[in-house]
């Protein structure tokens, strides 16, 4: 029997977004804005969980800083942070509403590569980071094994469901471990019939469709 959904934010609860107006923005108010700057911040982004394995500030400033070449100010992740709680899609009812539903049947928690203050404050401009009792992805990121066991916590991992976008670090990594998984095709990228159940978006993701896991 399930009893624990795990989700995935990026592609998979939060859809259709860039990070670009929010890294602008960022620059812009510590006072070291260029387009140059912007594409190596972005580039930042993508490389960090290549040399580090978790997400806390004194790294992350670092490397954000190598990745410019920029000294950043003291108040950088907190400018950084409030520029993103609005890099989120438009209101979205279907997922509210569904989101409601399945935390009726499940627990509900997160597995996400990022800061836990970051993403809440974007799932919550969204009006469905309440229905989410536990954060994981902070401390030790995908694809750790601790990541996905952690994330399971007192269930088993076969009474859990990894939902993401990610076909490896989502789907291949927590079907190593144990889990369950439902691929989001997000991206609407061609999928082999191994990868299990795909959905186009959390949205088609039901108590019936679950129940066939």
């Amino acid at each position: 029997m399930i009893k624990r959904l795990i989700f995935d934010v990026d592609g998979t609860l939060i859809q259709g977004v860039k990070f670009i107006n929010s890294v602008e923005e960022t620059l812009k108010k510590l006072g070291v804005y260029t387009e140059e700057n912007v594409q190596l911040f972005l580039n930042g982004i993508k490389t960090y969980e290549q040399f580090y394995n978790n997400y806390n500030v004194t790294d992350y400033t670092k490397h954000m800083e190598i990745a410019i070449n920029r000294t950043l100010p003291a108040n950088f992740i907190s400018t950084f942070f409030d520029e993103l709680k609005m890099c989120i899609p438009p209101r979205n009812e279907l997922l509210i509403d569904n989101i409601q539903k399945l935390s009726q049947e499940y627990e509900l928690v997160l597995l996400t590569n990022y800061f836990a203050e970051s993403q809440l404050n974007r799932l919550n401009n969204m009006e469905i980071g309440k229905y989410f009792s536990e954060y994981y992805g902070e401390y030790i990121i995908k694809p750790n094994r601790e990541a996905y066991l952690n994330a399971c916590g007192d269930k088993k991992t076969s009474e859990c469901v990894m939902i993401g976008d990610d076909i490896y670090l989502d789907i291949i990594r927590a079907r190593e471990e144990g889990l369950k998984t439902i691929f989001v095709n997000s991206k609407g990228i061609e999928t082999e019939s191994e990868i299990g159940i795909v959905v186009n978006s959390v949205e088609e993701i039901s108590y019936n469709l679950i129940s066939k896991l």
